[in-house]
């Protein structure tokens, strides 16, 4: 083939080059297409949105997790924004998980020798580690579900009273 190509001269070496690179790139696209197919192998996907709220305010950021309770355990996750999440997931029974976490104002980690700001995971654990939210995903189903949580902090009123004995 080098012979061939030293034989051909300037004009052939080029034409030759040209016409292998460029069935080499027909070629290669030709094994892209068939090999990535249209992706219709596997079961439907569905879109599942909503609103994710916590203590009646959106909550501004976090994750909600869609994991199988049936079947193999597959998850499936989307990033919540301003209150508002978006993911795909297959037709199924599931647990639903949040998460959270934010910066405790005015509290630092030195162990590096700088100053780093520590956060906590504020969302309680009936939401997500010992998770008591489900979800029903299927081809009839509505496809917006929302969340409400609620800390679990007890808020104090305070109440005064007049005691015996003091005029009110």
């Amino acid at each position: 083939m080098f012979q061939e190509i030293m034989a051909a001269g300037e004009d052939g070496i080029a034409r030759q080059f040209v016409n292998r690179v460029g069935m080499t790139g027909l070629l290669a696209g030709m094994l892209f297409l068939v090999g990535c197919g249209g992706g219709t192998d596997g079961p439907p996907m569905y879109e599942v949105s909503g609103t994710v709220n916590y203590d009646g305010e959106p909550l501004e950021t976090g994750r909600v997790t869609f994991r199988r309770t049936d079947g193999d355990g597959k998850a499936f996750s989307g990033e919540i924004k301003t209150g508002k999440y978006s993911l795909e997931t297959e037709e199924g029974s599931y647990a639903v998980s949040i998460i959270a976490s934010r910066i405790i104002p005015g509290k630092f980690d030195t162990a590096n020798g700088t100053p780093e700001p520590v956060g906590e995971m504020y969302i309680p654990t009936k939401y997500n580690d010992q998770t008591e939210l489900t979800a029903e995903v299927s081809s009839s189903s509505e496809k917006t579900i929302n969340f409400d949580l609620t800390s679990t902090k007890k808020r104090r009123v305070a109440c005064l009273r007049p005691s015996v004995g003091m005029r009110a």
